[in-house]
């Protein structure tokens, strides 16, 4: 016996640890669908095909349920309408079976119930069984049973509990009618059960058909959103294989026109956008490598040059230092040059706006400019007391690039004339000279980083190519107008207008 009881113990703390073990699986279950679930997202990857697919298949689906719903609303009261007209020339038929005889034609109506898949119950006017073509007890109505609800005058619906089983849901036809000078209640109940097969039938062939509607749908629908994307697809190849060295690569824009059209041009205008800043980008480092060639090439050169005969030679020690001076201060002027742009094409500038007089500082650059220059003959002209909001320093930076450009490219003795006035409620400032002037070919390039347009003069005036850039800059900045007008061996004109009323820039 203690045997048996250690067995049974054994196997009850079996069944235990068994159920114990099942319990932290059912809790655990549901976190680890979870899990997988977020980790199959992450990798599984949705293409815009699908997810196009999936909401037309999901339209389509939704359209088709409410489309289904719809006609089984419609069959379902077509066929209790149906039914009701059954059962109402069934009772005008059992009437007159009545009506015809003292005794109850039994016969009758039991062949027209069994023709008819209806069952039959005739009351009297107590509520007494007469007969029944089914052994029915009971007498159907609103008041004596809960299930049975009335739907209109004469028919009842009985909703014979949640069984699943025959005669779950009947039609029942109630009627008091006279017969042998007495009233009785004609019951006719029919279990509905033929309109209930023909729905369910429906119901079937109706998920047949949308389901294979559904699934052609999808196969046709990912077949064609896929030949629809394929340029997606195509666009995506080429933009793989765009390189730096491979700019010139463009998508293929020809075909329908389309969004996706408008999409490759747009990538395609953003490609050349791109390059041109590219080979910009590449034209300045090599003119700045250039420009910084030759001072650090000159300077290297007399280094060498002290290095052997300078430590004991006076004049050439004399020659080399100015030499060594002049080339780094050159170097200095460029490298302050292309730090500016630098500054300014990451908009790292913040112009310190201020009301100033612009004739107040155009009275200043002038005279600034006669005590570093005689050679030429510098006028102004600014009857009009005006004032702008600028940042004085920057302002004044750019007028002397325009004043000293003008200085370089005028011969001796030639004459440079600075205008400010009062024009269409603008403050127009004009830098013209009588200088050698600009051909047609460089005028649109003057502004650019490193263009000379006199490049046979440019190591005797001593510019490095960005003056004019760094000017343009500052007035763009302001957001204000430039413009150049030049002709050969007449002169340069160099106009400037300015809002007087521009406070926010």
């Amino acid at each position: 016996m203690s045997d048996k009881g250690e067995i049974s113990r054994e196997i009850k703390n079996l069944i235990k640890f068994i159920f114990n073990l099942m319990g932290k699986a059912i809790t655990l279950i549901p976190i680890l669908i979870k899990e997988v679930y977020k980790r199959t997202l992450k990798k599984f990857r949705f293409s815009i095909s699908f997810k196009i697919t999936a909401v037309y298949a999901g339209i389509i689906t939704r359209t088709l349920f409410f489309l289904s719903l719809s006609i089984c609303v419609i069959f379902i009261l077509y066929s209790g309408k149906a039914a009701e007209d059954t059962m109402t020339k069934d009772f005008k038929l059992m009437s007159f079976y009545l009506s015809e005889t003292s005794k109850l034609p039994t016969k009758e109506i039991e062949q027209l119930a069994k023709l008819e898949n209806i069952n039959v119950n005739l009351f009297d006017n107590d509520h007494k069984l007469l007969f029944s073509t089914n052994n029915t007890l009971e007498f159907y109505s609103e008041q004596a049973n809960p299930n049975i609800s009335n739907i209109n005058n004469d028919f009842l619906l009985h909703l014979n509990g949640s069984q699943l089983k025959q005669d779950s849901f009947s039609l029942i036809l109630s009627k008091n009618i006279k017969w042998n000078s007495e009233n009785i209640y004609l019951q006719i109940n029919n279990g509905l059960s033929k309109e209930i097969l023909n729905l369910v039938m429906l119901i079937i062939i109706l998920f047949i058909v949308n389901s294979l509607f559904i699934l052609l749908n999808i196969a046709s629908g990912s077949k064609a959103s896929k030949k629809m994307l394929r340029p997606v697809d195509n666009m995506t190849k080429t933009v793989k294989n765009i390189t730096i060295n491979a700019l010139d690569t463009r998508l293929d824009v020809s075909g329908s026109k389309d969004e996706l059209k408008e999409l490759a041009e747009t990538f395609n205008n953003m490609l050349d956008r791109l390059e041109q800043s590219y080979e910009l980008q590449n034209q300045f480092v090599s003119d700045a490598s250039h420009e910084l060639r030759t001072p650090i090439s000159v300077i290297q050169g007399y280094v060498n040059l002290l290095d052997r005969w300078g430590k004991n030679d006076k004049a050439v020690l004399e020659e080399s230092i100015g030499a060594i001076k002049s080339e780094s201060e050159s170097m200095k002027n460029l490298i302050e040059s292309l730090l500016f742009l630098a500054r300014g094409d990451k908009n790292a500038h913040q112009l310190k706006l201020e009301p100033l007089y612009i004739n107040e500082l155009i009275d200043e650059v002038v005279k600034e400019t006669k005590l570093m220059d005689t050679s030429h003959e510098i006028s102004k002209l600014n009857p009009d007391i005006l004032q702008i909001y600028a940042d004085r320093s920057l302002l004044k930076q750019a007028l002397r690039i325009f004043i000293d450009n003008s200085i370089k490219y005028t011969p001796s003795g030639g004459k440079i004339k600075i205008t400010c006035v009062l024009q269409n409620q603008k403050v127009l400032i004009t830098i013209e000279d009588n200088g050698i002037g600009i051909s047609k070919e460089d005028l649109p390039n003057v502004f650019n980083r490193f263009y000379r347009a006199d490049k046979s003069r440019a190591k005797e005036t001593g510019g490095t190519g960005l003056g004019l850039s760094i000017a343009k800059w500052i007035i763009l900045k302001h957001k204000s107008d430039i413009e150049i007008e030049s002709k050969i061996n007449i002169g340069t004109k160099i106009s400037l207008l300015f809002s007087q009323k521009n406070k926010n820039l």
